[in-house]
């Protein structure tokens, strides 16, 4: 069988198995086991499928048929052009949240010693999408804080392995509880955290494999957001900005909750790829 065919009939299996990527989930295990990039993969058509890759190429089609995403099936998933280390236990970087990062970027252009915290960082995504497009005199510091040691230590490999040595020396990764872990203000904080309600996890099956405590934000989604809203009077710098990543059905709430607790800041919203209200950023006076 050839690989044009080996991937039609992939596609198939997948599809007929209810996976709405099926074409896209195809191709990306069939380029993992061959190691190969989309042009090459084009380019190899016509050529049979090597007998040392069948079975690696089904066993992962079959794992994903029984519900593992993509992403933990080859270990990677691409944010900001960066390649993640990803795997179970970590929440899947998103691209909805390239836009909080590209807006903070942006923020920080002409603050080159602001203090940064990312607020449940996860695989580590939006601290090291920062500290990897920054300019490089910027001489801030970036905290990286997440309250599992599992996504902990997925952040350290990801920073060893994506990010130069000086680099390198703008992040710190911490342990702890929320903002409750940073003893000094920050000039901006960026929190990517679980806003999803039981009912929303239950409808997804997607998310079966995707870690519950990075998915659960309480029965409105904001339990963990409200927390960290209430907190910003203390850790906020003055002058300082915060994002949050939420669901868009909760902009009017989010927005609310940051009007009410800082009533001198200015609130706005950053809409993701599909134009949708996915980040509300607040700014002290």
């Amino acid at each position: 069988m050839t690989i044009q065919e080996t991937l039609h009939r992939a596609t198939s299996r997948l599809a007929a198995g209810g996976i709405e990527t099926a074409r896209l989930d195809a191709e990306v295990l069939l380029r993992h086991v061959l190691g190969v990039d989309r042009t090459q993969l084009f380019l190899r058509y016509p050529d049979a499928l090597p007998e040392d890759t069948d079975a690696a190429f089904e066993a992962l089609v079959r794992r994903r048929l029984d519900g593992t995403p993509v992403a933990y099936l080859t270990g990677t998933r691409e944010f900001m052009a960066l390649p993640f280390q990803v795997g179970p236990g970590v929440l899947i970087p998103r691209p909805d949240t390239e836009p909080l990062v590209e807006w903070a970027l942006g923020w920080l252009m002409d603050r080159p010693t602001a203090r940064v915290a990312d607020i449940g960082t996860g695989s580590g995504a939006i601290a090291i999408s920062l500290a990897a497009h920054l300019p490089s005199t910027f001489a801030g510091e970036i905290v990286a804080i997440d309250t599992s040691p599992d996504a902990l230590g997925v952040a350290r490999r990801n920073a060893d392995n994506l990010l130069p040595p000086p680099r390198q020396a703008w992040l710190r990764v911490a342990e702890g509880p929320l903002t409750r872990t940073l003893t000094g203000q920050v000039d901006l904080l960026l929190a990517n955290l679980p806003y999803l309600t039981p009912k929303q996890i239950s409808e997804n099956p997607d998310l079966d494999a995707e870690p519950r405590l990075a998915l659960d934000g309480g029965a409105d989604g904001l339990d963990l957001i409200r927390e960290v809203i209430a907190d910003l009077p203390r850790v906020l710098s003055s002058g300082g900005a915060a994002g949050f990543e939420i669901d868009p059905a909760q902009e009017d709430s989010v927005v609310s909750l940051l009007q009410d607790t800082i009533p001198d800041a200015k609130v706005h919203t950053v809409l993701d790829l599909a134009g949708s209200s996915r980040h509300v950023v607040v700014t002290r006076s």
